[in-house]
């Protein structure tokens, strides 16, 4: 065996043994005491390198407690009773803290040995002292090492409870918070609920109003109440087939339906002439663009309805009315009702001729693409017919307008 295992065996038997011999203090002769103070040096060092406090508490058959420091060996508590120290040593903030632990260990020392002895396993108990106005929070790991002799090794928890507490107060402040971010989110909830009513009535009152001025259309002129439904259909598939959002197609929709209002207030003999127009009577044709826009302006709500209007007879040269725009100026939306309009009015009897073939209509904007109409608007119009994905139904001609809507 070696040297260092011998001299472990042995700091074990001195701390938890305490060996009959160096307790009475009876060794005698050089070797004898050369033995002891190699012992005496072992066991300082194995407890230094302990970074507890380690105490013997002893049990007397009379029911007194004795409690000893394992380090110093020194009386901390006699019969229950803080040993007697001098003046000097009061004043030690660190001899204070060891007898206030060797008064608890006193007290828990009979129920500890007890315990231990009924399980046979270490007792491990928590408590607090309060010492020089700090409470200190410990750890006791006990277990028996001789005749109603306990070995008590003592651990300051102080910082792992605190830092326990801490994480214990974090946590409780995350979930207050998550309490009300919850909340938070409810009422974001509720709110964004209210919004989507109000813009859904609001869209419901826009939808009413062009229905009700669309009637109006419908029994003053019927041909151009059919005309706004087929271009409206046309229209929106327009839409839908350049990869427009849903909000955006049902905004063409809705002035599709209105693009026409204005000819109400062209005269019939103007508007039904079968032969060329004058000048003035083209004249009194492109004033009523201009007064559509004033009514429908007034309703526009949160829609560019009335813009888009007034802008489907823009070219993107410039050679449309009646404010003369050009290309990215004249709104998308105008764009694609500009394309609709043309097909349709091209496909259907006019007093003034009769209906051209679709292929003529198609070769119309396929013509004009890029210097009259929106080349992506022109391209996905002649897509959808020539793929036979879009037909005018012919039967249309006594659908109601809302009817044609809800299809588009």
């Amino acid at each position: 065996m070696s040297t260092t295992s011998r001299s472990s065996r042995k700091s074990q038997l001195v701390v938890f043994g305490a060996p009959h011999a160096e307790r009475a203090g009876t060794q005698k002769g050089t070797a004898s005491s050369a033995k002891s103070t190699q012992a005496e040096a072992e066991r300082r060092v194995l407890l230094d390198l302990i970074p507890d406090q380690v105490f013997r508490v002893k049990a007397k058959h009379d029911g007194s407690v004795s409690v000893r420091d394992g380090r110093t060996r020194t009386q901390v508590v006699m019969d229950g009773v803080s040993a007697s120290a001098s003046e000097a040593n009061k004043q030690d903030k660190s001899l204070e803290a060891t007898r206030s632990l060797g008064q608890e260990l006193a007290c828990r020392g009979r129920t500890l040995m007890d315990d231990f002895l009924t399980t046979g396993e270490m007792q491990t108990v928590e408590f607090d002292v309060e010492c020089g106005g700090r409470t200190t929070h410990y750890q006791i790991r006990a277990a028996a090492c001789g005749p109603w002799e306990l070995l008590a090794v003592v651990t300051d928890i102080t910082a792992r409870k605190e830092a326990e507490s801490s994480i214990e107060r974090s946590l409780s402040e995350v979930a207050r918070l998550n309490e009300v971010l919850q909340n938070e989110a409810s009422q974001h909830a509720e709110d964004e609920q209210i919004l989507d009513n109000a813009f859904a009535k609001l869209g419901k009152l826009l939808e009413d109003t062009i229905g009700a001025i669309q009637m109006i259309v419908q029994m003053k002129d019927p041909p151009t109440a059919h005309h706004q439904a087929r271009v409206c259909k046309l229209a929106c598939a327009i839409g839908r087939e350049m990869g427009l959002g849903k909000g955006q197609v049902d905004t063409i929709g809705l002035a599709a339906l209105l693009h026409d209002l204005g000819k109400v207030f062209i005269p019939d003999e103007t508007l039904n002439k079968p032969g060329k127009l004058t000048e003035a009577e083209f004249a009194t044709i492109k004033e009523s663009a201009e007064t559509e826009f004033q009514i429908l302006k007034t309703i526009d709500l949160f829609y560019p309805i009335a813009d888009i209007v007034h802008q489907h007879h823009e070219r993107l040269n410039g050679a449309g009315y009646p404010l003369g725009l050009k290309g990215e100026d004249i709104l998308l939306e105008a764009r694609i009702i500009a394309i609709a309009d043309v097909v349709e009015a091209m496909v259907s009897d006019r007093p003034y001729r009769p209906a051209l073939t679709l292929e003529e209509a198609l070769g119309e904007i396929e013509s004009g693409k890029g210097t009259l109409y929106d080349p992506s608007a022109v391209e996905a119009c002649i897509r959808m017919f020539r793929e036979h994905r879009f037909e005018f139904d012919r039967a249309e001609a006594n659908v109601p307008q809302e009817a044609a809507y809800s299809g588009a």
